[in-house]
């Protein structure tokens, strides 16, 4: 008896010893796992994110991947499902250099890649911080995004423009297949400042074009700018703009307004109402939006209008509003002040929102996108009181406050129920009757912005602080 319970001990234990065994060996001998990395040397920067990425493969089954830079405190294991066993697998992994490391730092990325065989490979990258990321920086001299090129008064069209980049420049290329310009200018030496200067002549057809401008650098990754200016090569000017603004302001730093559109046109002859806030206000008129050259209408030393970007700024002799007549072929312009009659929206900083009708006060705030507080839902424009516009004192016409912009913007001024609104459309004319224009939209740089609505002229202006 006791022969036998021992026997079948002995055989139990020897069963539990076999399922043991089994469970230690589930998977049969293989070769060792393959790796191969997208690039044995990876450049990166203090505060930026890195990838690794690499194919892994192995004939039976990948059971993980490990990555270690133990100078960055990094130990990350990627476990791979068993049941069904994966065979191959793409690793992209993404990892953050802490600020406080160096730019002349090194180190290496170790990657120890199993199978479920128990084969183990390792393999290491190179991490360097001492990366270069920025593109070239491409400034335009001429010229300018929205250019107007007069055919009648010359074909030919200056391409200026300087190229900086830290790691040196290794080619410039301007294109326009239009224009028949394909040039590309190879650089020697790798220099980190280049200035392109070239006329090209125009055919005699008015058109639409882009030219294209790109710069590539001599980085060991090559990063590459590029920049696309519109250009309006015209027998007549599509518009003018007016500009109260000292030469050599940087028109592109606001947001809407500045230079501002023309109200009429008829043919050549082009009708502005402005306001000069103060006497012997100076403005000129521009032939392009966002630069004074090529096309700069000023007076000239007898006092005439002449298209010349050194030309003297015209004078409205006292504050009050004007409506301006131009003709920039026959060089003709007046100026004669006028009273608005259009309808005062007094004492909107103290507006009443109401459901009935008849206690309502109006307010005028925004809805819209890109300003912060603001939404499309009146409920918020009422009780974001940040975003509630004020009556100038100095003008009865004008609505003014500050705004905070966090990118590219469209704005509705709106009171309760959009009762008033003024629609904000394209080139800056905010209007309470947009018919179909819908809201345009307008880049701007995140920061603080002044707003002044106009309600005679119809014209918002949002001007960098």
């Amino acid at each position: 008896m006791k022969k036998n319970v021992f026997l079948f001990f002995l055989a139990l234990f020897g069963l539990l010893l076999t399922g043991c065994q089994n469970n230690e060996s589930d998977f049969p001998s293989s070769d060792n796992p393959t790796v191969v990395v997208s690039t044995k040397e990876i450049y990166g920067a203090p505060s930026r994110k890195f990838e690794i990425k690499a194919a892994l493969a192995d004939d039976l089954g990948l059971k993980s991947v490990q990555i270690q830079i133990p100078e960055l405190s990094l130990d990350k294991v990627i476990s791979f499902a068993t049941d069904p066993l994966l065979k191959s697998y793409d690793l992209s992994y993404f990892f953050e250099i802490p600020a406080s490391r160096g730019t002349s730092e090194a180190f290496k990325i170790k990657l120890i890649i199993t199978d479920v065989s128990g084969n183990a490979v390792n393999q290491e990258i190179n991490l360097r911080l001492d990366g270069e990321f920025a593109a070239p920086a491409i400034t335009m001299v001429t010229p300018k995004e929205g250019a107007v090129v007069l055919l009648s008064t010359s074909k030919e069209m200056p391409v200026n423009f300087v190229v900086n980049d830290d790691s040196g420049i290794d080619y410039i290329e301007v294109k326009c297949a239009e224009l028949g310009i394909d040039e590309m200018v190879q650089l020697q030496g790798a220099p980190q400042s280049y200035t392109f200067n070239k006329t090209y002549t125009l055919p005699v057809t008015a058109a639409n074009y882009v030219l294209t401008i790109t710069a590539k650098d001599k980085f060991a990754i090559p990063n590459t700018g590029s920049l696309n200016i519109n250009i309006v090569a015209t027998n007549e000017y599509p518009a003018l703009y007016l500009c109260d603004q000292p030469k050599g302001t940087n028109l592109t730093t606001d947001a809407v307004g500045v230079p501002m559109y023309f109200h009429e046109k008829n043919a050549q002859d082009f009708e502005f109402k402005y306001y000069a806030d103060k006497d012997n206000k100076e403005i000129y008129f521009l032939g392009q939006e966002s630069d004074f050259a090529p096309h700069c209408f000023g007076l000239n030393a007898t006092g005439e209008l002449v298209d010349d970007v050194v030309s003297t700024p015209i004078i409205l002799p006292t504050k009050g509003y004007y409506i301006i007549k131009v003709n920039p072929n026959t060089l003709k312009y007046t100026a004669t002040k006028y009273t608005p009659s259009s309808k005062v929206w007094a004492d909107v900083a103290n507006g009443l929102w109401h459901d009935e009708e008849a206690l309502r006060r109006p307010f005028v705030s925004v809805c819209g996108g890109g300003i912060q507080g603001a939404t499309w839902d009146t409920w918020d424009a009422w009780v974001q009181t940040g975003l509630h516009l004020a009556n100038n004192p100095n003008n009865p016409y004008q609505l003014v406050g500050e705004y905070t912009l966090t990118g590219q913007i469209e704005a509705t001024f709106t009171g309760q129920w959009w009762s008033p609104s003024w629609r904000l459309i394209k080139n800056g004319i905010c209007t309470m009757s947009p018919g179909e224009n819908g809201n345009a939209k307008y880049p701007a740089a995140p920061g603080v912005y002044k707003v002044v609505l106009d309600t005679e002229l119809e014209r918002v202006f949002i001007t960098k602080k």
